[in-house]
């Protein structure tokens, strides 16, 4: 007889700890099951007898979560008489390379393939009546399309699909997506080269996820295929602060070489350049987005070799562009900015003013036509790809370059590390494979590939290894340590970092770069082992640098560089991953002494009791001015961050009378024309609103106020015999309290 069950749900290693509820039943003697929780999540599920030795059910295969109302239900199978324990894994999404997902289409029109195919010229979508995933996962009224080019005209029946899940329904996604690409990999028999590229290169900057999936036409097994993701707004705003800049895609030959890898033409009006670049964005005006690309071809290629280093930095975002170029020519992609310079695309970010690479397509890396050997800095003496032949030959981003290329080596790019992923990817598919009554080749075929594939990449990870570009080290940067205590604003504090020499080479400088966003470019200074810059004894091996003042709540992003005293000047960084990751410390608030205003009354759970200006019910807070005199407000701020004091800045001109009162209404509506309307909302549950000073008052704390949970339609504020205490209250806006 069945006698228990624990149902426990864990986020993966290394994911994000997002939970699901585990929900089960029981029919007769079958257990099912059902994940509670996001819609866009997927589950592996675990069991285990004594919750220390778990075993994955994999012919339980994948399961959707979602509402209560809606998940799909599974059958996990009949119950035992043993105790049972259960906990769910969540994977990475759809694009999981440890996930082999079964995709299947569903096309009523008997020519679904002609229509197929005159969408690819026409890019006019055709009708999908359904697609499903073998994790319960439905679409119903999906755009689909052949696309691709040299992969469209090979033979077979199998060709590249391209899949927009919101063509009918505007707020349709497949878990979370609403484009993705099925990738028929011509030319590779292993149809993993573009997943193994991708999971690689997605690490360090800006590319597609992908994974390889089973994919089912109108019921068939049609083939095996690379399950890869769309190139649009969605993986922007993955990779940036917003989705408002301008992307840009470059043309395969004719179109392609010089012309479109960022060359100077000779002009500066931008009908020069309009046959060589792909606008696929409308965030601005079109003439100011080609300006701004010619703008930053100009800076590249016409800016003094003695300037450039600084320049280039305001108009390209130099250290994505290295790592893009390093893995691009680490996997020896054929379709490359250093081979073709085309085929690959960029992201012009607004917040920053700056330029960003994005690959593209990545069917032809690894691939056998391309040599082992490649050099490591191929293209770098070729005036034909602007980027290589400009950036390289200045030594230091030389250096950066090619530590970022050790860094993929020693991490990724090992015979280790890639024969698991090979292994791990023809574990998954292999069986798919041997069935796929479309792949186009044999067997044998596919078993000498494979083969190819792994001792390509034992190739070229002893050339490069042994290249003389690349043998240098530099200094072993031990440990990175933040400032003794959280600064204020103001101070300027120091970050200090433990160097050590690679062997017999010493240590030429020590450098740090910070900045106080997560975009943009980064300052820099030196860093010092003299006993002058909080680093403790002169020639210890703790070097010391400064970094700046910042206001309030400010998270402070920095990095360390160390350069040898070999001939090379071969640097290293930490975190190794620098710039997509680096350390970071947050400047602490400071309490105002005095203050004219104070937080009187807040409202967090507002049904009926008072209405906004638009008619709508929402949270509020009520300030009040203690003086016989008109408080100016202007640049002041609201808040319910601790960390981020600035949230929310009171527009110019705001102000509250002698004595006096203010409403701000806390609900992200600050398009509405009436009434102050901050950009954030209460929590009923409890939390902490806090009123901050203005930038030139280092954004002091001037009040605050911390509340429990809310009753509805009553607010907390301060008591009137003693305005020090706050309690629950019956509403008094604009008023004293009672």
């Amino acid at each position: 007889m069945f006698r228990s069950i624990l149902i426990t749900v864990v986020a993966a290693l290394a994911l994000p700890a997002v939970g699901a509820q585990l929900n089960v039943s029981q029919s007769g003697t079958d257990l099912r099951v059902q994940f509670q929780g996001d819609a866009n999540d997927d589950w592996r599920l675990q069991r285990s007898t004594d919750l220390t030795n778990w075993t994955t059910l994999t012919n339980f295969g994948l399961l959707l979560s979602g509402k209560a109302t809606n998940a799909p239900w599974r059958s996990v199978g009949p119950l035992t008489d043993a105790h049972q324990f259960y906990r769910g894994l969540k994977t990475s999404g759809p694009f999981d390379p440890a996930v082999f997902h079964t995709i299947s289409l569903t096309f009523t029109q008997a020519n679904w393939q002609t229509l197929l195919a005159n969408g690819r010229t026409t890019g006019l979508n055709v009708y999908c009546s359904l697609l499903t995933m073998d994790n319960g996962a439905t679409n119903v009224g999906v755009g689909a399309r052949y696309k691709g080019n040299t992969s469209y005209f090979g033979p077979g029946l199998k060709k590249s699909i391209n899949l927009e899940l919101d063509w009918t329904d505007p707020a349709a996604k497949l878990m979370g997506f609403t484009t993705i690409n099925l990738n028929n990999a011509y030319g590779d028999e292993t149809i993993m080269r573009e997943p193994l590229y991708f999971t690689v290169m997605s690490k360090y900057t800006p590319c597609p996820k992908g994974a390889m999936a089973r994919v089912h036409i109108n019921g068939q097994l049609w083939g095996v295929y690379s399950l890869a993701q769309q190139e649009n707004g969605q993986i922007i705003s993955e990779w940036f602060p917003s989705n408002d800049g301008d992307r840009w895609r470059t043309p395969n030959p004719p179109m392609s070489g010089f012309n479109s890898a960022l060359g100077y033409l000779n002009s500066t009006n931008i009908s020069a350049y309009q046959s060589y670049y792909d606008l696929r964005t409308t965030n601005s005006p079109a003439s100011n987005a080609w300006q701004r690309l010619v703008n930053a071809i100009v800076v590249l290629n016409l800016t003094p070799t003695n300037e450039l280093r600084d320049k280039v930095e305001s108009v390209l975002a130099v250290d994505d562009w290295l790592w893009f170029l390093a893995i691009e020519n680490l996997f020896a992609d054929d379709d490359s900015y250093w081979n073709k310079g085309a085929d690959y695309s960029f992201y012009y970010a607004p917040e920053s003013g700056r330029i960003h690479p994005l690959e593209h397509d990545g069917n032809e890396a690894l691939s056998v036509t391309n040599d082992a050997t490649l050099s490591p800095v191929q293209g770098a003496t070729s005036s034909n790809r602007p980027l290589l032949y400009r950036l390289l030959p200045i030594n230091e981003l030389r250096q950066r370059y090619l530590a970022h290329l050790r860094t993929v080596l020693d991490e990724q790019f090992n015979p280790t590390m890639m024969t698991a992923r090979i292994d791990r990817f023809y574990d998954l598919s292999i069986a798919s494979i041997v069935a796929d009554p479309n792949k186009g080749f044999t067997m044998v075929t596919y078993t000498n590939d494979l083969r190819v594939l792994k001792d390509f990449v034992t190739n070229r990870y002893n050339f490069l290894t042994n290249h003389a570009e690349l043998r240098p080290r530099g200094p072993n940067i031990v440990e990175v340590f933040d400032p003794i205590r959280r600064p204020p604003p103001t101070e300027v504090p120091f970050i200090t970092a433990h160097v050590m020499p690679d062997g017999t080479n010493g240590i030429d400088s020590v450098w740090l770069y910070y900045r106080d966003k997560n975009f943009g470019r980064f300052s820099v200074s030196q860093m010092f082992d003299d006993s002058a810059h909080g680093d403790g004894a002169a020639g210890d091996g703790i070097y010391g640098g400064a970094t700046s003042n910042f206001p309030a709540g400010d998270k402070i992003h920095y990095y360390i560089e160390a350069r040898s005293d070999n001939a090379a000047r071969a640097a290293s960084f930490h975190p190794p991953r620098a710039e997509q990751n680096t350390h970071a410390y947050l400047v602490t608030n400071i309490i105002a002494t005095s203050t004219p205003v104070v937080i009187n009354e807040v409202m967090a759970s507002n049904t009926s009791a008072l209405p906004d200006p638009q008619g709508e019910y929402d949270d509020w807070l009520e300030l009040h001015n203690l003086t016989d005199q008109e408080v100016d407000l202007t640049g002041r701020h609201l808040s319910d961050e601790p960390n981020n004091p600035r949230k929310w800045q009171f527009p110019t001109g705001t102000t509250i009378p002698p004595n006096g009162y203010l409403i701000v209404w806390l609900d992200e509506d600050g398009m509405a024309p009436v009434g102050l309307h901050a950009s954030f909302k209460l929590s009923a549950s409890g939390e902490t609103v806090y009123l901050a000073d203005t930038d030139a008052n280092l954004n002091a704390v001037l009040d605050s106020v911390t509340f429990g949970a809310q009753e509805t339609d009553l607010s907390y504020g301060r008591t009137y015999a003693d305005p020090n205490r706050f309690e629950i209250m019956q509403p008094t806006p604009g008023q004293p309290n009672n």
